[in-house]
């Protein structure tokens, strides 16, 4: 019998064990959720109450908890945070509107203004010229975003890069913009182009993608010349609409609103072609001005085509770089221009360029930025291949 008692009590002792386990495990369970409902929702709310804001006691236990106050859901666009970015460069950007010395009148059917960055504190502007600078008797004005207006005149006109610089009278302490290292540009990226609107100089902004490194397009048109600059970079956007010629100029930027070029123009069959020129182009010509006062570039006198692996197959050989001098007619005087410093050299239609004084010209050098390096009158070696044979040819620049 005493046995059986024993039994039965280490049974119920068991029993009472489990059921404490579980109130003990019940109570934790219930405490967490608790202290996650207080935590998360009750706390946070109570953080809204104003008349607990002033109490220590309350200030010491909401230091670690963040408040969030919901009040309507909201759906924010690209588009609409674009401003966030070009800020940094819109205080930068100029317009440049131009007219005949001593006109009293205009017309409205023409372009009458383009866009400009500042490049330097003491007004220094830089532009691209899609013939708008081309007017003999023209005066200019560029106006600043902070209402400021200043008389401009032209000092530079690049013809390689059709690159332009005024200097505005009587300014300083002016926004520069910053320029982004041209190593640092990656297709794909996303750009944006900050201009003014040509109406009370009104910010104009456009969105856009870095599409494509074209390292064999030129600024001259469809064939390429040893005077013009080669490679640019294109994008995609909705620059390509009726009336956007003011946005010429331009700065392109990245969307940490560093400036990655200058909007560069070339009408192709009437319609409005846009590019950029990249910030290693616009400070090269900033630093000829600045240093010199003037740009001298030499003049080779060819029209070329950039030779690549697709040229190298569908012409049955192997030269895949290289500047092809050709001309699609065939003849010799529309492929070397007459009196230039190539036709004195000897240079004939279809002979490759193959290097400039032991530099090889390639798609990351090509014939025009080789070139360029020069002053007029530099003799320079020219390495050719005419009719498969290898040659050495002395060229004295134009």
């Amino acid at each position: 019998m005493a046995s059986r008692e024993t039994e039965s009590q280490k049974f119920h002792k068991k029993k009472r064990a489990s059921k404490f386990v579980f109130f003990v495990v019940l109570v934790f369970f219930i405490s967490g959720i608790s202290s996650v409902l207080v935590d998360k929702y009750f706390f946070p709310w109570l953080a809204t109450r104003n008349w607990l804001q002033n109490s220590k006691f309350f200030k010491k236990g909401m230091e670690n908890v963040m408040v969030i106050n919901k009040t309507e859901q909201v759906t924010v666009s690209e588009s609409q945070t674009i401003s966030g970015f070009t800020e940094r460069s819109a205080s930068s950007v100029v317009e440049i509107v131009s007219r005949q010395k001593g006109s009293k009148t205009f017309s409205l059917s023409q372009n009458q203004s383009v866009s400009g960055i500042v490049v330097t504190a003491d007004g220094l502007v830089m532009s691209y010229n899609n013939k708008f600078f081309d007017g003999k008797d023209s005066e200019y004005k560029a106006y600043l975003q902070d209402g400021k207006s200043f008389d401009a005149t032209l000092v530079i006109k690049d013809s390689f890069s059709n690159l332009v610089l005024l200097k505005l009278d009587g300014a300083e302490n002016l926004p520069v913009v910053e320029f982004i290292s041209p190593e640092d540009i990656r297709v794909g990226m996303k750009t944006a182009v900050v201009s003014r609107s040509g109406f009370n100089s009104e910010i104009s902004l456009r969105l856009g993608i870095a599409s494509e490194w074209a390292k064999a397009y030129s600024i001259s048109g469809p064939l390429a010349i040893s005077e013009k600059l080669q490679g640019t970079l294109l994008f995609d956007s909705d620059t390509e609409n009726p009336g956007n010629e003011n946005i010429t100029g331009g700065a392109v930027v990245d969307y940490n609103g560093n400036v990655i070029g200058i909007l560069g123009e070339k009408k192709d069959d009437s319609v409005a072609k846009f590019f950029v020129i990249t910030s290693n182009h616009l400070q090269y010509v900033i630093d000829q001005y600045v240093g010199k006062g003037k740009i001298e570039r030499a003049a080779l006198g060819v029209y070329f085509v950039s030779l690549s692996k697709e040229t190298a197959y569908l012409a049955g050989n192997g030269f895949d770089r290289g500047a092809l001098i050709y001309s699609p007619s065939a003849q010799q005087g529309l492929a070397v221009i007459s009196g230039s410093a190539a036709e004195k050299a000897g240079l004939k239609i279809m002979d490759i360029i193959l290097s400039v004084n032991g530099e090889e010209v390639n798609p990351d050098q090509n014939l025009p930025f080789l070139i360029s390096k020069y002053k007029p009158g530099d003799k320079v070696e020219l390495k050719i291949m005419r009719d498969g044979k290898e040659l050495a040819i002395s060229v004295i620049l134009g």
